[in-house]
């Protein structure tokens, strides 16, 4: 046995644990994906297991979709895990998840009466420490009101929100997660920060959540899009779909030489994987353009040419086999 090894078994032995272990033999990081290749190109692959994300945004500006999104995304990757989502604005929408691909009857939900915070977020740390979720997510963290602020009359202050229980929750939430490789998706929400030109929003619930967090990503809802995914003005009377712009305000997962993509929502299908696939292909210039002219190299090697973005999703569209080739491609390209 190396020497290394030998003070490593010492010191596990002395404190009874297992913890201390060389670092190369520290496992890789496995990702659940996200419908939208545009998401994966951003992120590098998906949302990593085990870690804390932190999915920030105004109202509408598709926080829980993306969630709702990666639920499914878990579901088809781990069949023998389940997923734990506490609704604490009581506002989930069970059809639009099952468009989304969501099965509901893998899903544990929560949704509070008069629970105090504290009751709540111990009810997600037990089913966390079960093993046996793989998946967990908290809608939204500013509806975790605290004992002591319930039990206040609305005339009576109270400071500090609940910020210490969000990082009372953080210092259990962040260890554990990682020991028994489950993902928590934490959705919070911004307000307006008053009085700051300079910094117009802020994150409610404290600094413990971004601390704790492996990414925090940034939502805003986009341009809204017709039935053919023209971009329209707000006052457009009968949208198909919106984008939903996302930065990544903070990675210590991946490299960050990724800060902003769109991916595109359609109202009746849900995440559009096909538009973003050929957005992607052009963005990375799979697919070339040339004033308003496309050209691609199909699976056989021979050029197809076609006019129009329109014309580019017509083809493939109807051609299954060469739009299965083409994601090979941007997949390959994108995780480079």
């Amino acid at each position: 046995m190396a020497e290394i090894d030998n003070l490593i078994a010492e010191v596990n032995k002395k404190y009874k644990t297992d913890i201390i272990r060389k670092a190369s033999d520290l496992k890789g990081i496995e990702f659940i994906p996200y419908t939208s290749p545009m998401m994966n190109y951003l992120t590098r692959g998906g949302v990593p297991v085990g870690r804390i994300i932190e999915l920030v945004g105004l109202p509408q500006s598709g926080k829980t979709t993306t969630a709702l999104d990666i639920i499914s995304n878990f579901q088809k990757k781990y069949t023998d895990k389940y997923c734990v989502y506490l609704d604490a604005e009581n506002t989930i929408d069970k059809e639009w998840g099952e468009t989304l691909g969501v099965d509901w009857s893998k899903v544990i939900l929560i949704q509070p009466e008069s629970e105090y915070g504290e009751e709540l977020l111990d009810m997600l740390l037990d089913y966390i420490r079960s093993g046996k979720i793989g998946l967990a997510v908290l809608d939204s963290a500013p509806f975790i009101i605290p004992k002591a602020v319930q039990e206040k009359g609305l005339d009576e202050k109270s400071y500090g929100g609940n910020s210490a229980l969000m990082k009372a929750f953080c210092d259990k939430a962040v260890p554990l997660c990682k020991k028994v490789e489950c993902t928590f998706l934490l959705i919070n929400q911004l307000r307006e920060n008053i009085g700051n030109p300079y910094k117009p929003f802020k994150i409610p619930c404290g600094t413990a959540i971004a601390h704790a967090c492996s990414q925090i990503l940034w939502f805003t809802k986009g341009s809204l899009l017709d039935e053919k995914y023209k971009e329209v003005s707000s006052g457009y009377a009968n949208p198909s779909g919106n984008l939903v712009s996302v930065k990544v305000e903070k990675n210590k997962v991946t490299k960050n030489d990724r800060r902003l993509q769109t991916y595109t929502l359609n109202y009746s299908t849900g995440v559009d994987e096909i538009k973003d696939t050929l957005d992607l292909a052009i963005m990375l210039g799979i697919i070339s353009q040339a004033g308003a002219w496309y050209k691609a190299t199909l699976k056989d090697g021979k050029e197809q040419k076609m006019q129009g973005f329109n014309g580019v999703q017509e083809f493939y569209y109807n051609d299954l086999e060469e739009l299965e080739y083409l994601r090979k491609q941007v997949y390959e390209a994108g995780m480079v």
